[in-house]
């Protein structure tokens, strides 16, 4: 599945514009976190479109099982499995272990789950920001809303953290490299 068909298939499953924002983010966020683990002689266009592809699909079947969790992922394998790499399916359902007992296990899949709280997170940030932006917004100040448990209190800061057990990557970090990967598709994301 390319890139294109990913987003059509998006699209037609997922009505909400936020929705479709945040699933945006989030292949923003893979891509980066990509380029980030692969070692620059190995990188290509095809392996960090695949990582893409998990940000933009991740959630793809959210309006039809947001009442049943624990099918979130699992409707989406029924639907689109068989045209996604092995790879790519896995690290989706993964990024919903919880509910559907599919461990994480590589990179690829940590990642997709640390970025969805995440770039959840950011967004609110830059809602309550005071021109709204993200090309205003500061690790800083993404920090600070992070360390106040009642702000965004539905993105899961466990999730987010594990960035540093599992990716090596320190909190600061990620969320330093998440915003800037964010910011450079704030117009797609009408922030």
């Amino acid at each position: 599945m390319t890139r294109d068909e990913a987003y059509k298939t998006l699209t037609k499953l997922i009505k909400n514009q936020n929705l479709i924002k945040h699933h945006l983010a989030c292949e923003a966020v893979m891509k980066v976190l990509y380029r980030k683990f692969a070692p620059p002689v190995t990188q290509n266009q095809q392996d960090e479109e695949k990582w893409g592809i998990v940000g933009l699909l991740h959630d793809a079947d959210y309006e039809l099982t947001r009442n049943h969790p624990e099918k979130h992922t699992l409707i989406l394998e029924e639907k689109i499995g068989s045209k996604l790499p092995a790879e790519v399916m896995y690290a989706i359902k993964s990024h919903n272990f919880a509910s559907n007992k599919v461990l994480p296990k590589s990179a690829m899949d940590w990642s997709i789950y640390c970025a969805d709280e995440l770039t959840g997170l950011i967004i609110a940030a830059t809602l309550v920001n005071p021109d709204k932006k993200l090309a205003s917004v500061t690790t800083d100040f993404v920090i600070n809303r992070f360390n106040e448990p009642s702000f965004a209190r539905g993105a899961n800061r466990d999730q987010i953290l594990a960035c540093e057990d599992k990716l090596k990557i320190p909190i600061r970090d990620f969320i330093e490299l998440s915003l800037k990967a964010m910011q450079l598709i704030s117009n797609e994301l009408s922030l």
